[in-house]
């Protein structure tokens, strides 16, 4: 029984859902909160790993300075430090925000409403993290000239490095953000309609 059925079982005027479907029901929004609660932290792990690697990589070379034109001048080139913070900051509050979840939803299969309050919840989490990722963006964007600035000062990059960052990237970016737009309009607000509705009638 996937979430449509569900949905159709409860709402209908006349077939109300027996003990049997409720129970089916309330293995299959536990089973889709683990889902989505296994691929959010799966997401998050991939996010740290890749950070700790590329700050491990930074804190080599400041602390053992390679050849000259290769060092990093943290003192002339701390907008790529503040440039890789942003997103350190957004993980670590979507960890927390996933962290709180799983502390106030520690059992979401012992009822029905428990069940759903958990996906809604979980479903608050997800649009909080589109529009976390949303400002990451445009946070990253006002910080880009600053960091093609400074790499050109240092002599790390000339006018090659223009045409990607002030015009292949912003693209990009427009790209991820009007996805990220759909996903939200088309996918998790009616899937929040849809909770809320369920919530309400078994209530």
């Amino acid at each position: 029984m996937n979430f449509a059925e569900i949905e159709n079982t409860w709402q209908s005027p006349h077939n109300r859902p027996s003990q049997d479907q409720i129970e089916m029901m309330k293995d299959e929004f536990a089973a889709d909160l683990r889902r989505r609660r296994r691929g959010l932290w799966i997401f998050l792990s991939i996010v740290f790993a890749s950070l700790t690697v590329i700050m491990v990589l930074i804190a080599m070379n400041v602390l053992n300075p390679g050849p000259e034109g290769q060092r990093i001048d943290v003192s002339r080139e701390w907008g790529a430090i503040l440039f890789l913070t942003v997103p350190w900051v957004a993980a670590i509050l979507l960890a927390r925000r996933a962290l709180r979840h799983g502390r106030e939803h520690g059992d979401p299969s012992a009822s029905i409403a428990a069940s759903v309050r958990a996906s809604l919840d979980e479903n608050a989490m997800s649009r909080a993290r589109v529009k976390t990722a949303a400002i990451l963006h445009g946070v990253i964007l006002l910080l880009l000239p600053l960091v093609v600035w400074q790499l050109r000062v240092v002599g790390k990059a000339g006018d090659e490095i223009l045409i990607p960052a002030f015009v292949l990237w912003p693209l990009i970016a427009a790209g991820i953000l009007f996805g990220m737009y759909w996903h939200y309009t088309r996918k998790l607000l009616p899937r929040k309609r849809v909770l809320e509705t369920l919530l309400q009638s078994y209530e």
